[in-house]
């Protein structure tokens, strides 16, 4: 009997033995494939650029992008606009150009417009608050570059810092004999109530009074409550032409000329969504298609060729955030290239700060 015991505790134990030998033997062959597993989506991962990298890994992307029946992956993204600006629009057309560029070819771009407009504080404060895609378009300035996620590239290539005035009609003789910052300070300007531009003007000695909205504030120089209303080269004879303003003009000798950018920006959490247009962005620049957007524009071309030979007033921006890529030429705009011919050199927006 004892023997009969014995021969069967040790085959119990033999089998055990093998058993323990098979579990190490496949557990060594599924550490194996799950290692080349994940050396090869490393691979993948690290070959995506930046911004799908970002979406591979989940971050950030699941509220705005979604499988549709069609087998696409549709990104939908929400703009400040409530539609598309007219005759031309050019910050949600630049915009989906530049999403549409870095995209995949399985994905469409979804534009959400807004269903009302509100004041530059306001947007800020959604685009704070709302972790959806929104993408709302402003001037930088330290205190926006903090609330938000600014994309560092000129959508107006630095133009955005060069200003005329509108100016009510028949009153030019009024700006003739101003050559320096004093002699305009005599004037009252009017800008608005939340603009980076209304604390540049006043730190350079300049008298301004304010308004929560342009629509307001054209009231306002039309009503006489203030002498001037400067505005970028992108904008002054875009706005008149677009109001069919009568009682208006643009100031025939003055520009005005603070280092500055104006942005597309979205909430800090969004970092894909930021990664996706500052790709497509770059890509345009590179392809020249940015440069053929902003030449051909109206907004741009309607001011470009009424620059030369006028008077340049010079203010310091002491909102500029030092992150501002005033080094890079390829995000700037020359104008002394552009206006070769004019008697005054009219300053290019990363020269003045080597």
């Amino acid at each position: 009997m004892s023997s009969v015991h014995c021969d069967a505790r040790a085959g119990k134990v033999a089998t055990n033995l093998l058993c323990f030998e098979n579990i190490h033997w496949l557990s060594g062959i599924v550490l194996m494939l799950v290692t080349k597993f994940l050396v090869k989506w490393a691979i993948v991962l690290l070959r995506l650029p930046p911004w799908r990298l970002i979406c591979a890994l989940g971050i950030g992307a699941s509220n705005w992008a979604y499988s549709a029946d069609d087998g696409k992956v549709h990104i939908e993204v929400q703009v400040q606009a409530t539609e598309l600006e007219q005759p031309v629009d050019y910050f949600t057309s630049l915009l989906v150009l530049a999403l549409n560029t870095s995209k995949a070819d399985n994905e469409v771009i979804d534009i959400e417009f807004s269903e009302r407009d509100y004041s530059q504080a306001r947007w800020i404060h959604i685009a704070q608050n709302d972790t959806r895609a929104l993408v709302i378009w402003t001037m930088t300035d330290k205190e926006r570059e903090q609330q938000l996620r600014p994309i560092r590239i000129p959508l107006f290539k630095g133009l955005f810092g060069y200003r005329v005035f509108l100016i009510r009609a028949h009153e030019q003789a009024r700006f003739n004999q101003i050559k320096t910052r004093e002699d305009l300070a005599k004037l009252l300007a009017g800008q608005g109530t939340h603009w980076p531009d209304t604390p540049i003007l006043q730190h350079n000695g300049l008298r301004v009074t304010t308004a929560e909205t342009t629509e307001s504030l054209f009231r306002m120089i039309n009503a006489k409550r203030f002498d001037y209303f400067p505005r970028g080269i992108s904008e002054a004879w875009f706005e008149l032409a677009q109001r069919r303003e009568k009682n208006l003009e643009v100031e025939e000798n003055i520009l005005l000329y603070y280092p500055t950018a104006l942005y597309f920006f979205v909430n800090k959490k969004n970092e894909a969504l930021a990664k996706r247009i500052e790709q497509g962005l770059e890509m345009l620049i590179d392809n020249g298609k940015f440069d053929e957007f902003f030449y051909n524009h109206p907004r741009v071309s309607s001011g470009l060729e009424r620059l030369t030979n006028r008077h340049v007033i010079y203010l310091e921006n002491p909102l500029l955030p030092d992150e501002t890529p005033l080094a890079n030429p390829r995000y700037w705009i020359d104008l002394n290239a552009r206006n070769a011919q004019a008697r005054q050199s009219i300053p290019t927006s990363h020269a003045l700060h080597q």
